[in-house]
């Protein structure tokens, strides 16, 4: 007996059901209606011969063949993208959706102007920056590329170092008119800080190295925000010392506005793209990567 496959689509609109737990999110996400959304989800169970949803008045969840659906639509999905990929750029004409996601500072102060480059010269991709400071599932999100700073790379993705950076110490003149100025990291402890609440970052912690050893320094303050830029008006306006970007604070230290505060000691925050498959999966992913590295490496090296 010839077996029955589901739609390519069912298995999406499954998945965007789950993303989201719930029907009508989903179909908001896809464009259709709650009633399109419903209609497919029973065609896959139809086609499957099996219930993958328990829904009641208040929750819904998987059942144990849903659990297992969940796995192998994802799976199913990614080889059909792959499939679809070198298909489509056989000639490297790149075709298709390329998802982005990073950091809200990072994203918007230095992905804008390169990806708008990649753009133009790859008319026929359609790419979609997610800026957000919550840690993303880059296969549940269906993330093509994620481009992170900092040192915590998820084993569970694959990762590759575009470019070198490190975050150091600065504070404005104003400030440091007031108080000793730090000899030591442990110094840090007496001094107002400005903190930036990253994502996945421990509240109140500098990991600092002078490239030999590591200092690992607990820092208190009265100001502290998950936006770099906020950071920095803060340091300017005298509050503290923050630990900002290199790439942000340099003109800043260069124009006298601020001064580099232990000037040995720096936090190692590289710049990362992390990525569900491999590389040679994804010619579109591939090429985006390449293009980044050379764009960072041309602005700031």
């Amino acid at each position: 007996m010839k077996r029955k496959w589901p739609h390519v689509e069912d298995l999406e609109v499954f998945l965007a059901v789950v993303r989201h737990n719930s029907f009508t999110d989903a179909a908001v996400e896809l464009g259709f209606s709650n009633a399109w959304v419903t209609k497919r989800i029973a065609a896959l169970e139809q086609t499957l011969n099996t219930k993958l949803l328990h829904r009641n008045t208040r929750e819904m969840r998987l059942t144990a063949a849903g659990e297992v659906a969940l796995i192998q639509a994802e799976e199913i999905i990614r080889k059909n993208n792959v499939a679809m990929d070198l298909i489509v750029n056989t000639k490297k004409d790149i075709k298709g959706n390329l998802h982005i996601c990073s950091s809200f500072g990072f994203g918007k102060n230095h992905l804008t102007t390169p990806l708008s480059m990649f753009s133009k010269l790859n008319p026929n991709l359609k790419i979609k920056l997610t800026l957000t400071d919550t840690k993303l599932d880059l296969i549940k999100e269906n993330i093509d590329l994620e481009i992170m700073v900092g040192e915590e790379v998820h084993e569970r993705y694959y990762a590759k170092k575009i470019a070198d950076n490190r975050r150091i110490l600065c504070a404005s003149s104003g400030y440091l008119n007031q108080q000793n100025l730090p000899e030591s990291p442990t110094d840090l402890a007496h001094h107002k800080c400005l903190f930036l609440q990253e994502k996945g970052l421990t509240f109140g912690l500098w990991h600092l190295t002078n490239g030999q050893k590591q200092e690992t320094v607990r820092v208190e303050g009265n100001l502290s925000s998950n936006n770099g830029e906020v950071i920095l008006h803060w340091a300017l306006d005298d509050h503290g010392i923050a630990l900002r970007s290199e790439w942000d604070a340099k003109r800043y230290i260069e124009s006298g506005d601020l001064i580099q505060v232990l000037p040995d000691y720096y936090e190692k925050a590289s710049v990362w793209a992390l990525y569900p498959n491999k590389l040679d999966e994804s010619i579109k992913t591939q090429k985006c990567i390449t293009f980044l590295e050379s764009y960072f490496s041309d602005i700031f090296f």
